[in-house]
């Protein structure tokens, strides 16, 4: 990721001497142009950078490459103390001001310089490695210009998974004036090379062209085939590439359990993407919805709830109940709010029914209900990370539990979103 010069070693003395040498000429030129506590304070910020960097890293990688890597330690109480190191560090550096202005204004420029160096010169010069995400195959299967379409990802697995999203996709997008990215990451064995990756992509190619058959007809599509070893990884860097703003999977609603997905496989998924998120479990066939039931807690998936039910709902005299359970530890007022997230959205009121009852079973009061309903659409749950582990949230109970067609809906809040996931 440097020119070879850098790379240079000594013949006899076995010494990277290209290196030496610019490391030399660097450490002559600041400590004979700078006082020697300007050039300490400037070492002491870019070893407090280091670390800073360090620790985010840490926080990056155990979420978006958790079942990745094998951990021969795992930190308790996760992501607890590398937060606590960002901020002494961060804390450190502020004050290093009150020892040298001077290291604040050569240690940025330092990094700056770093930066544009890998930018510019390094980061087109990388070795891909079988960790990273490659595009196998990208084709666009229209020709209209799509700036003002409302861009939505798909992600297709297999013919059959492929059957159980037409339906439900087709609704979504004709509501939302859609443009549609349909992908599909490769599956490959950790055991076998990365050259044998088109081997395993006869599945997913079926399975896009089953879902183009019936949507090309009525929306502009593309189609991308990826590989990554961790799925979850894959799409969501493809959803930042594409700017995408809703994605829709589906869920066969099968539980997997390990020390980080918090539920199913597709929990990574959900909590990372940088946008709306659909997942369907058993909407597929010719399915039609004259009911859906939308429990709501007051979070803030509610108002997405809301307006994915009344578009999977049948337009024609179909309706949607919002529901909420009374425990006896506060009242929500449930007309208030729908009202209000029905007059945002545009949506008729009289679509809409609100139904609140005491239990002190939250989960065993809505499965109850659900079966009076042909569909159940619940927002995902908004706990911080460090209270999910080990634990199914309140939305996957009734997803696993329920025999009615389920949609779990996670509404894109930006950065607020990143903060309660931690805090």
């Amino acid at each position: 990721m440097l020119p070879k010069f850098f790379s240079l070693i000594h013949s006899v003395k076995n010494t990277p001497y290209g290196s030496l040498i610019c490391t030399g000429v660097i450490v002559l030129i600041v400590t004979t142009l700078l006082p020697t506590k300007d050039v300490a304070s400037s070492a002491s910020i870019m070893f407090l950078f280091l670390f800073f960097m360090v620790n985010l890293c840490v926080i990056k990688i155990r979420r978006s490459m958790f079942d990745e890597l094998t951990y021969g330690f795992l930190m308790p109480l996760f992501p607890l103390f590398p937060i606590l190191a960002i901020i002494c560090q961060a804390v450190l550096a502020v004050w290093l001001v009150h020892m040298s202005l001077i290291a604040w204004i050569v240690a940025p420029i330092w990094i700056f310089a770093g930066l544009s160096i890998y930018l510019v010169y390094s980061k087109s010069r990388a070795i891909t490695t079988e960790d990273e995400i490659q595009i196998l195959e990208e084709q666009k299967h229209h020709e209209e210009t799509v700036d003002d379409k409302y861009p939505i990802m798909v992600a297709v697995a297999n013919p059959a998974n492929a059957t159980q999203l037409i339906q439900s996709t087709y609704r979504l997008c004709g509501a939302k004036n859609a443009q549609v990215e349909l992908i599909h990451m490769v599956p490959v064995p950790d055991q076998v090379s990365l050259r044998d990756a088109e081997k395993y992509t006869q599945p997913g190619k079926e399975g896009l062209f089953e879902v183009m058959l019936s949507l090309s007809m009525h929306f502009p599509i593309s189609t991308t085939i990826r590989y990554c070893r961790n799925v979850a990884r894959g799409i969501v860097s493809a959803i930042r590439e594409k700017k995408t703003k809703m994605l829709v999977l589906g869920w066969h609603g099968v539980k997997h359990h390990d020390i980080f997905s918090i539920g199913s496989k597709i929990d990574p998924i959900i909590e990372q993407s940088p946008c709306n998120v659909v997942v369907l479990k058993d909407c597929g066939g010719n399915k039609e919805f004259k009911s859906a039931l939308v429990p709501i807690a007051g979070g803030p998936n509610g108002a997405f709830a809301l307006e994915i039910a009344s578009i999977l709902t049948n337009p024609d005299g179909g309706t949607v109940t919002a529901f909420t359970v009374d425990s006896g530890r506060g009242t929500f007022d449930l007309d208030t709010f729908v009202d209000e997230n029905v007059r945002k959205l545009g949506i008729p009121r009289h679509h809409f029914k609100t139904k609140t009852i005491k239990s002190n079973s939250a989960v065993k009061a809505i499965l109850t209900e659900a079966m009076k309903y042909d569909l159940v659409v619940l927002g995902t749950t908004q706990k911080p990370l460090l209270l999910q582990i080990g634990r199914m949230s309140l939305p996957e109970k009734i997803a696993c539990r329920t025999s009615k067609p389920v949609v779990m809906v996670k509404s894109n809040i930006g950065v607020r979103s990143w903060i309660r996931k931690w805090i």
